[in-house]
């Protein structure tokens, strides 16, 4: 209980300050617990972080797995897998603007860039869009390299994100969902010429 308690008041204080800036304190004090208790679940704030991101990426992978494991047409898995980060991210507000906040390329991100277990959870990320990108060039539906389409996808949904907590987020999501996936459909799908 009070693991998933702090794991939520450092989501939040993460998002609010950033990685760097956020104090254990104020992550103790926003669970509403001792300092002594988080330290007693967590080694620190690094470990803290790894949770976190591990958390999300399971339910992340869940949310998309949920959305595309019926879905016969590569293409179409891939679309409607975007659209299930986006709605997943906007559901996730304090996750997604510590991810912003960050300041990194999602889709170029390396293992030096980020921290501990948001280096993990980029890398499943890219890898389950490389392997749908790579089903989908097999099947004759896109016809770029498959790392470069997930890429693609990955830095739409980054941008469009972005730009919706920039401006507020006064649109409705599932409006910047639609221009995700009426972006990535022209820019997967189109043959070459």
């Amino acid at each position: 209980m009070y693991q998933q308690q702090i794991v939520a008041a450092a989501e939040y204080e993460f998002s609010r300050s950033g990685f760097a800036a956020a104090r254990v304190s104020d992550i103790a004090k926003t669970a509403g617990v001792s300092l002594a208790t988080v330290y007693k679940h967590f080694g620190g704030k690094d470990e803290i972080w790894d949770a976190l991101n591990a958390a999300r990426m399971q339910e992340f992978v869940a949310a998309v797995r949920l959305r595309t494991d019926d879905i016969d047409s590569p293409l179409e898995a891939i679309l409607v897998g975007a659209r299930a980060e986006v709605e997943f991210f906007a559901a996730h507000p304090h996750f997604l603007q510590l991810h912003i906040n960050e300041g990194l390329s999602w889709a170029s991100a390396s293992a030096e860039l980020g921290r501990g277990g948001q280096r993990a959870a980029w890398r499943t990320g890219m890898d389950m869009i490389t392997r749908a990108a790579e089903i989908a060039a097999d099947a004759g539906q896109i016809h770029l390299p498959p790392r470069i389409a997930a890429a693609l996808v990955i830095s739409a949904v980054q941008i469009w994100l972005t730009d919706w907590v920039s401006a507020g987020k006064t649109e409705p999501i599932e409006a910047v969902a639609d221009a995700v996936v009426r972006h990535l459909r022209v820019s997967l799908g189109a043959a070459p010429a």
